[in-house]
């Protein structure tokens, strides 16, 4: 299930999508990432979707596999920052053990690592959240002659 609100101070909109335990997970992931590429676009910054879907989706994928249902992805969105959280029910910390023989795995996170310009794990007892935050500009508003004819 997934839900589009402006919750209000600090975040200008909010987004979040939970995957089910009993959901068919390749697919869910996938129609996550689609998701948040949307809401990207709708937000009006559809310049972040590509990096922000492939965040979701590599998130989520790892909350998936190495976590504990459910899965919520959460896209928060602030004047100049876009935070991406992924958070599981799976105790402690997630970690990285770098990429496996034969390309099987391991490259998605430090993917997501290049992109964003802020990365972090929190973990406990109540499960294990991964966040990444990408900061951007808003295009300039168009002012001034000729504004109105484009």
């Amino acid at each position: 299930m997934c839900t589009d609100g402006t919750p209000g101070s600090p975040y200008l909109a909010k987004w979040s999508c939970t995957i089910e335990a009993t959901s068919a997970p390749d697919v869910a992931i996938a129609r996550t990432a689609a998701w948040a590429r949307t809401t990207m676009d709708h937000w009006g910054l559809g310049g972040l979707a590509g990096d922000a879907g492939l965040i979701v989706a590599e998130f989520s994928s790892n909350a998936w596999t190495h976590g504990s249902p459910p899965v919520e992805v959460t896209l928060l969105l602030q004047d100049s920052v876009l935070t991406i959280e992924v958070s599981d029910a799976g105790a402690g910390l997630a970690m990285f053990a770098g990429p496996r023989p034969l390309g099987a795995g391991g490259r998605g996170l430090p993917a997501a690592v290049d992109i964003a310009q802020q990365i972090g794990i929190d973990g406990g007892p109540w499960g294990t959240r991964v966040w990444a935050r990408l900061y951007f500009q808003w295009p300039p508003a168009e002012t001034g002659p000729g504004a109105a004819a484009a």
